[in-house]
């Protein structure tokens, strides 16, 4: 095996480059010249005790910029420092939930690093909140967390499913196993860690991401089926505001009707609020794809990171992620399997063996976790190709996968009513008039 190359996180880093657009490079830039580098530099060596050297490239996105700091004896730090707010961000998100919601990623780090040891995840070294006297040095709000020689999964790779079999199994081990360890920590109510100290534990909150996903109800959520009757709404008001705001032309009706019909299954069938209903609550990254999981040359887990939207969720938000997910009905993907010179055939067969190992994987990790007396309280690998999971996973990709609305629909339909051909047609049909009339 060729050795493992230590690159530093910087060196995929590309500053301005591809931020020439809508004045986001004007809004850097003003950024940069309101911020004092010199002052992270001397807090990053406050709280190590090394001499630091600050890289020239660093990293931005919509709400962190990122600066790296190589330590004396070649360690890293990162500091996230927080955005201005952009002009036309989420107008449902205050400055007030902003902060929230940093404050919940804190704590979860916090609790993570020190209660789930075996999840690789950064150090919090420090956090600089709002009106600090680092942040009014520095110039803004800023985290110091631990850097690690790698870079994201999906950087490194984009799409697994082209890897050998050896090191899909790896990466696939590595990715059940902690998201299993997390299920293993339950909590009674749905939200977010709002607090954590080491003599009181975690504190479950109102959801971080309530705010910015339209949610009538921040929570703390007491069933899983009013969670997801808060989900389907606000999904359902998000997507009647994107419509009217695009071309009647170039609108895709089942992008709306999509989210009104997940709402219609939360409450006129059970697959919501069945086993588990009112908990407990399982432990979720949330946001755990191959963006957020820092690996090194060889596919080790080095950190997974953004626990920004992590939360105590019902075990239906699990579902096969991408770039293996489960949204086309199992007749449909026979059929592709039987023609085998059909150009989807390869592309699907991949998906369903990556699928497959993914599963096996998580049935694994959870058996590992039973045999030291942690089981958790209900399976995700069973879970995975239930309806209730699959029609989540359709939902989460109507508002993404361009020109796939009609098909998430009815797959969701087909599902949760078992309604097909003319069945599924008049539902359909009469769901359109329904929504047109509310």
């Amino acid at each position: 095996m060729a050795p493992i190359t230590k690159r530093c996180p910087s060196t995929n880093w590309t500053s301005y480059d591809s931020w020439d657009y809508d004045g986001m490079k004007e809004r850097l830039e003003l950024f940069m010249s309101s911020i004092d580098k010199s002052a992270l530099l001397k807090h990053v060596e406050q709280v190590t005790g090394k001499a630091t050297t600050m890289s020239e490239p660093f990293s931005a996105g919509q709400f962190w910029c990122c600066f790296e700091f190589i330590l004396s004896d070649e360690s890293l730090v990162i500091a996230r420092v927080r955005l201005p707010r952009h002009p036309e961000s989420n107008e449902r998100v205050s400055d007030e939930s902003e902060l929230y919601a940093i404050e919940c990623e804190v704590a979860t780090m916090q609790f993570v690093h020190e209660r789930i040891t075996s999840v690789p995840s950064p150090c919090l070294y420090a956090y600089a909140t709002p009106g600090s006297q680092q942040a009014t040095d520095v110039g803004a709000c800023y985290m110091l967390i631990e850097g690690f020689y790698g870079n994201t999964l999906q950087d490194v790779k984009f799409d697994i499913c082209d890897l050998p079999i050896q090191d899909q199994e790896h990466i696939l081990t590595q990715w059940t196993s902690i998201q299993a360890e997390l299920a293993s920590f339950s909590f009674p109510t749905i939200g977010s860690i709002a607090q954590f100290t080491a003599e009181t534990g975690p504190t479950i909150g109102k959801l971080a991401s309530a705010a910015a996903e339209g949610f009538e109800a921040a929570g703390p959520f007491l069933s899983a089926h009013e969670y997801f009757t808060a989900v389907g709404n606000a999904r359902y008001l998000e997507a009647s505001k994107s419509a009217e705001d695009d071309d009647e032309e170039e609108a895709d009706i089942y992008t709306v009707l999509g989210p009104f019909i997940f709402r219609d299954i939360v409450q006129h069938t059970d697959l919501f609020k069945g086993p588990g209903n009112t908990g407990p609550f399982h432990l979720n990254h949330m946001d755990m794809g191959t963006q957020n999981i820092l690996v090194d040359d060889a596919f080790n887990f080095l950190a997974v990171i953004d626990w920004e939207f992590a939360q105590s969720a019902p075990v239906e938000v699990n579902h096969y992620p991408m770039p293996f997910p489960l949204i086309s009905s199992d007749a449909e993907i026979e059929q592709i399997l039987s023609s085998p010179g059909g150009v989807a055939h390869r592309n699907v067969q991949r998906h369903v063996k990556a699928r497959a190992s993914y599963r096996h994987s998580f049935e694994a990790a959870e058996e590992a976790l039973a045999g030291k007396g942690r089981p958790l309280q209900r399976s995700i690998a069973e879970t995975l190709d239930g309806p209730a999971s699959r029609i989540y996973a359709a939902l989460e990709k109507i508002a993404v996968f361009d020109g796939m609305g009609e098909e998430l629909t009815r797959e969701m339909v087909r599902l949760g009513f078992r309604l097909i051909g003319e069945d599924a047609d008049e539902y359909v049909e009469r769901m359109k008039t329904t929504m047109k009339e509310s």
